[in-house]
């Protein structure tokens, strides 16, 4: 019955599709989420940066395993009412490793922001991954994406052409005055 070749074909797929779901949690649970938190230790430790690596289990077959590189004070004060400063906080970023739900792994990262200052730069998705692409040199990859990202962020310089990055200063999130250049 040819009418229905590629209908079979089509079903076949999709069959195997669902098998390399499971394949791919399997493989998650198996040692992958093991293999990334260890080779992440290893890059921090090798490059010196200080991070948290946390893994979020909510959800089975959903997890995800955070590089927060933490808060710290931002050097930047606000002043109260004179005499008084309150402390601003820099949120400096996050690498993410999150299961997908068909097994695939997505790394993404956060910007740093700094706090009550500006608005969050949105989250860049780094790459998709099938559990069978992993190994050192990927999540090393991924690692130095999201450095070079960092690296961006930090070195802002609006003079570059064609660079559009959030506005940091005064009177950009707090409705003050800002001076009209024109």
């Amino acid at each position: 019955m040819e009418k229905y070749t590629a209908i079979k074909d089509r079903a076949a797929k999709y069959t195997g599709i669902l098998q390399q779901v499971v394949d791919f949690r399997d493989a998650w649970a198996g040692g992958l989420k093991e293999s990334i938190k260890s080779t992440s230790k290893k890059i921090l430790k090798q490059t010196g940066i200080n991070a948290q690596i946390e893994v979020e289990e909510r959800f089975e077959n959903l997890e995800s395993i955070t590089i927060s590189l933490g808060k710290s004070i931002s050097g930047i004060a606000e002043n109260v009412d004179g005499v008084n400063k309150r402390t601003i906080i820099k949120d400096k970023g996050s690498l993410v490793f999150s299961q997908l739900f068909n097994g695939k792994v997505q790394a993404w990262m956060t910007y740093p922001i700094i706090e009550g200052l500006m608005q969050p730069k949105p989250p860049k998705m780094i790459g998709i991954y099938g559990p069978p692409e992993f190994n050192d040199d990927l999540i090393l990859k991924n690692f130095d994406d999201f450095f070079k990202e960092l690296i961006e962020w930090e070195n802002y310089d609006d003079d570059q052409p064609g660079q559009q990055v959030n506005r940091i200063g005064f009177g950009t999130q707090h409705g003050g005055a800002e001076e009209d250049i024109m």
